[in-house]
């Protein structure tokens, strides 16, 4: 979990936000940004957090359930009294998530997103929380697929396997698609049948606590061909050109490009690298910085960040995606992740 040291060095750079802003206020209600900036982890109830200019701050919880009054919709409850302390004050209000209108209010959502790209260490150790289940997961995953079986197969082994490591429910999306399914998708799986030579994608992205990890392996269902060898040597050779690239002050937009540069170059999978190379990871799937070309993020020391580079094909019986995560260093890059690459 948040702790309350990470939460008082993000407290600062709020506070040097609001000063740099002019508020006199800042207020969200948005459960992950209150996590963020509190360590209260209040998933289910209505709250919210006001943080002043002169360093005073306020967290509001709201109950969700009495046995001595009807509460059918805890939030209006907070809504008057919010209303009150914020009546007659310049505030900076995170609008996006906020279930409290308050009249001349300034949006700071723009603001919150930039404070959450630098990632403080308990923010990185919930990352690497998170990177537990996706171990587990593949384990599972790689101990079950077998033609003849279903996507949705291996995603219940997987799913009962992060239930079981973690104990309790846990948020499991990724993209569960096996075969020429994925060359140009994803998604939850379904109840296509594995078929003999399928390379199968597994990109996860699972969340314990609003943090998310997020990467990808792919496994061949039997022993991989040459052009299936082919693409997975293409593509870890793209992902070890950017992670040698990526340092503080590097444009996201050269790394997207020397690494789509690289995958276009073998004809044999037909300029099919389509999506991002990477992006941002937080208490959101995707921030800043986004590895695309139509950016100008630049990466700066404290990003976490996914490289995901690959080819897909139908001579590949599908595509090959190969994903870590890592925290930009003043160095270069530090690998969370240390689960083979290796398509069997």
């Amino acid at each position: 979990m948040l702790t309350a040291e990470g939460s008082k060095a993000r407290l600062l750079r709020l506070r040097e936000a609001i000063e740099q802003n002019g508020w006199d206020l800042f207020l969200t209600t948005d459960p992950r940004t209150i996590y963020y900036f509190t360590s209260e982890y209040l998933p289910d109830t209505p709250a919210a957090f006001l943080q002043y200019a002169n360093g005073r701050n306020l967290l509001m919880k709201q109950d969700t359930y009495s046995i001595h009054r009807v509460i059918d919709y805890a939030e209006e409850d907070l809504r008057s009294k919010v209303r009150d302390l914020v009546r007659n004050k310049n505030a900076g209000v995170e609008m996006r998530s906020c279930f409290v209108h308050i009249d001349n209010a300034e949006d700071a959502t723009r603001t919150i997103l930039r404070l959450r790209k630098k990632k403080e260490e308990d923010e990185i150790a919930e990352i690497r929380r998170a990177l537990e289940l996706n171990v587990v997961a593949y384990d599972a995953a790689k101990a079950t697929i077998a033609p003849g079986l279903r996507e949705i197969d291996v995603y219940t082994a997987m799913y009962d396997a992060i239930v079981k490591h973690a104990g309790t429910a846990v948020e499991f999306k990724g993209d569960f698609a096996c075969g020429e399914r994925c060359i140009k998708g994803g998604g939850p799986p379904t109840d296509r049948v594995i078929q003999p030579g399928d390379l199968y994608i597994l990109d996860l992205f699972p969340a314990p606590a609003y943090y998310f990890s997020d990467t990808c392996r792919t496994f061949a269902v039997g022993t991989p061909t040459d052009v299936q060898l082919q693409g997975y040597e293409l593509v870890m050779k793209a992902m070890h050109m950017a992670e040698e690239m990526i340092r503080p002050g590097v444009k996201a937009r050269d790394a997207y490009q020397a690494a789509k540069d690289l995958l276009d170059s073998d004809p044999v999978f037909e300029q099919s690298f389509w999506h991002h190379l990477g992006h941002g990871i937080g208490h959101r799937g995707h921030e800043a910085p986004r590895i695309i070309p139509g950016t100008d993020d630049i990466f700066e020391e404290g990003d976490v960040i996914t490289l995901e580079p690959g080819v897909y094909g139908a001579n590949l019986q599908g595509g090959i995606r190969i994903e870590d995560n890592y925290v930009v260093r003043a160095h270069g890059l530090e690998n969370l992740f240390h689960y083979p690459h290796a398509l069997a």
